[in-house]
C-alpha cells in the first residue's frame, strides 16, 4: 500500500465524518452558523481529490521506498520509511503525509491544513486552530475563526488542486 493510499483513508474517513455533522448542523444550528461547516466539507471534500491524485502521481513516477525524484518540471516527490511529500516549488505547494502520526498535511507559503484521523488543525501565518474531535460541538466552537480562514483554505485547496490535476495531465499525455 503506498503512503497516500492511507492518506486517501484518512482524508475520507474525515470528510465522512464531517458529512455527518455538516448534515446535523442542518437541523440543528442557524444558516449563519452553518457556513463554516460548509466551507470545512467542501475543502475536506476536495482534499479528498487532491489525494486520489496524488495517489496516482505518487505511482506513476515510481521513487521506491525511499529517494528524491523530480518530475513535471518543478515537482520534488521525496519518500522515506515514515513519510512522503509531493512539493511543487514556485509557488511552492505541499502534499505530505506522515505515517508515524497519520497525519495529511496540505501547504502553501502562509496557510496549512492538516487532517488527523479525529481532528484538524487549520494554521495561517503560524497561527493554529486545532479542531480536535470532529463533532458538532467542536467545530460550532470554532464557528468564526473557520469563517475567516475560510477564503485562505478554499484558495489553498483549489490552487494544490489545479497544479496537481495539470501535472497528472501532463503525464498521462492529455
Amino acid at each position: 500500500m503506498s503512503s497516500f493510499e492511507e492518506a486517501l483513508g484518512i482524508a475520507k474517513a474525515v470528510n465522512d465524518k464531517l458529512t455527518t455533522v455538516r448534515k446535523e448542523a442542518l437541523q440543528k444550528l442557524p444558516v449563519v452558523r452553518v457556513a463554516a461547516f460548509n466551507v470545512l466539507s467542501d475543502v475536506v471534500g476536495k482534499t479528498v481529490k487532491i489525494v486520489e491524485l496524488v495517489r496516482e502521481l505518487e505511482r506513476r513516477v515510481e521513487v521506491g521506498s525511499k529517494g528524491v525524484k523530480r518530475f513535471c518540471g518543478n515537482w520534488i516527490i521525496t519518500k522515506d520509511e515514515n513519510s512522503v511529500s509531493i512539493l511543487k516549488l514556485k509557488p511552492l505547494r505541499s502534499v505530505s503525509y506522515d505515517r508515524t502520526s497519520r497525519r495529511l498535511s496540505l501547504s502553501n507559503d502562509v496557510t496549512r491544513l492538516e487532517l488527523g484521523e479525529n481532528s484538524l488543525k487549520l494554521v495561517l501565518r503560524g497561527r493554529e486552530e486545532i479542531i480536535e474531535g470532529i463533532s458538532l460541538d467542536s467545530i460550532n466552537s470554532k464557528v468564526d475563526v473557520i469563517k475567516s480562514l475560510g477564503r485562505y483554505l478554499i484558495e489553498l485547496i483549489d490552487t494544490i488542486y489545479d497544479a496537481v490535476n495539470l501535472c497528472w495531465k501532463s503525464l498521462r499525455g492529455i
